[in-house]
C-alpha cells in the first residue's frame, strides 16, 4: 500500500511515521521549503496525548525535552495563588497530565522519527491537482511530476487546499476571542503552566517548555478582524498585561521587547462533518477539525487522528472499509473537544457563567479523553 501525505506539520508527521510502523509506504509533502522555523511558540501536550505519541516511539522524547506536570496553579492578576488544579491523567498513570514543549523540539521529534521509520519527505512541494479513483488516487505534483497512491491523507491545516476541493463550502469560523503568544525566558520559580484568571484579560497564561524558555500567551474578546503591524506587538501587548503585577508576569514582560517569537492571531473553529473523506482522499487534524486552545487538545486530537489511521488500515487492509472505522472512531471524539472548546470560549466571551460551571465542563471532558481513543 502506497500512500501519499500532504503537510509536514504535527499531525501529517505522526502519519508518516504509524504508516511506516505498519508497513505502508510513504510520501510527505510540504509547501514550505524550511521547517526550521515554526509557527508559534509552544505547546501542552496532555496525557491522551503523550500516550498517542508512544505509540509512534517519541514519547520519552518529549518528556525529556519538554516540562512535564500533573497540575496547573490558578492565580490572580496580582500573582497571588488561589489553587493548584489537579490534571485527570487522561493517558493513565504512566503519563503526566500535561507536557509543555517547544514547536521546534516537537516538530524535530517527529521529523527525525518520520526519517528513521524510513518515509520519503519532500519539502518545498505540494500537490497542485488530484483525483479520487475507483482504487486510488492519482496526484499531480508543483514540480509538474505526477504519482499514483491508494491514499492520500490531507493533514494541511485549518485553511486546507485540500478541504477546499472537495468541501468547498466549509470554512473555519471565528470564535469571538484572539490569542497573543511570546517566547521568553522561563521566569524563576515556574515549574507547570501559570494561568492568572480574572483580570481584564480573559486568561494570561505562562507554559515552561523547555528548561531555560517558557511562553506568555494572552486571550482576550477581539473582534476577528482587528490586525496589528507585526512592529507594534511587543508594545500593544505589554499593555495588556500592565494589570497583572504578579512576580511571574512581570518577569516575562520585560523581556518581550527582545522576543523573537511574537505573534498575534484570531481564534477560529471548524469541525467537517463525519465522514472526512471523499473517495480515497481524507482530511486529518485541523484540516478536519481546529478550535480555541482552552482544552489544550490541538495537537492531541491530530496525533491520535494519525495512530487511529494506521491502526484501522493495518487491522483491515482494505482502504474503504478502514476509512469508515476510522470515521466511526475518530468524530465523536474530536466533535467533543470541539464542541466543549467552542462552549467554553462562548462563555467567557459572554461573561454568563461561573467559575464553578467553567470547571465542570472541563474536568468532564478531561475524563472522556481518559477513555481510550
Amino acid at each position: 500500500m502506497r500512500t501519499l501525505i500532504v503537510g509536514g506539520g504535527i499531525s501529517g508527521l505522526t502519519l508518516a511515521t504509524a504508516l511506516r510502523r505498519v508497513d505502508i509506504e510513504v510520501d510527505l509533502v510540504e509547501i514550505r521549503p524550511d521547517l526550521s522555523r515554526q509557527l508559534g511558540v509552544g505547546l501542552s501536550l496532555q496525557g491522551n496525548c503523550i500516550a498517542a505519541l508512544a505509540q509512534i516511539g517519541v514519547a520519552a522524547d518529549c518528556l525529556q525535552r519538554g516540562v512535564p506536570a500533573d497540575y496547573i496553579n490558578l492565580r490572580r492578576p496580582d500573582g497571588s495563588l488561589v489553587a493548584e488544579q489537579p490534571i485527570v491523567p487522561m493517558g493513565g498513570p504512566a503519563y503526566p497530565g500535561t507536557t509543555g514543549i517547544s514547536r521546534a523540539d516537537l516538530h524535530e521529534i517527529l521529523w527525525d522519527a518520520a526519517l528513521a521509520a524510513g518515509a520519503h519527505l519532500k519539502l518545498g512541494l505540494s500537490v497542485s491537482d488530484f483525483a479520487s479513483e475507483p482504487d486510488g488516487v492519482r496526484a499531480r505534483f508543483s514540480d509538474g511530476s505526477v504519482g499514483r497512491y491508494d491514499l492520500m491523507a490531507a493533514a494541511d491545516g485549518a485553511h486546507s487546499a485540500t478541504r477546499d476541493k472537495l468541501f468547498p463550502d466549509v470554512r473555519p469560523a471565528p470564535c469571538g476571542q484572539s490569542v497573543w503568544r511570546a517566547g521568553v525566558p522561563r521566569p524563576r520559580g515556574c515549574v507547570t503552566t501559570e494561568l492568572h484568571l480574572g483580570g481584564p484579560a480573559g486568561v494570561v497564561g505562562i507554559c515552561p517548555i523547555s528548561a531555560d524558555d517558557a511562553y506568555l500567551y494572552v486571550v482576550e474578546t477581539e473582534d476577528p478582524w482587528v490586525r496589528h503591524p507585526d512592529g507594534d506587538l511587543a508594545a500593544v501587548m505589554s499593555g495588556k498585561l500592565e494589570a497583572y503585577t504578579g512576580e511571574l508576569v512581570r518577569a516575562c514582560v520585560a523581556h518581550l521587547s527582545q522576543s523573537t517569537a511574537l505573534s498575534y492571531r484570531p481564534l477560529e473553529w471548524l469541525l467537517l462533518p463525519a465522514p472526512w473523506h471523499r473517495g480515497r482522499v481524507l482530511l486529518i487534524g485541523d484540516a478536519a477539525h481546529c478550535n480555541p486552545p482552552v482544552l489544550a487538545q490541538g495537537a492531541a486530537m491530530g496525533i491520535e487522528d494519525a495512530v487511529v489511521l494506521a491502526e484501522s488500515l493495518a487491522q483491515i487492509g482494505a482502504v474503504e472499509a478502514a476509512l469508515a472505522q476510522f470515521a466511526a472512531r475518530r468524530f465523536p471524539r474530536a466533535s467533543l473537544v470541539v464542541r466543549n472548546s467552542v462552549q467554553l470560549c462562548e462563555w467567557e466571551v459572554g461573561h454568563r457563567v461561573s467559575p464553578q460551571q467553567v470547571g465542570r465542563l472541563m474536568h468532564e471532558t478531561q475524563l472522556a479523553l481518559a477513555q481510550p481513543f
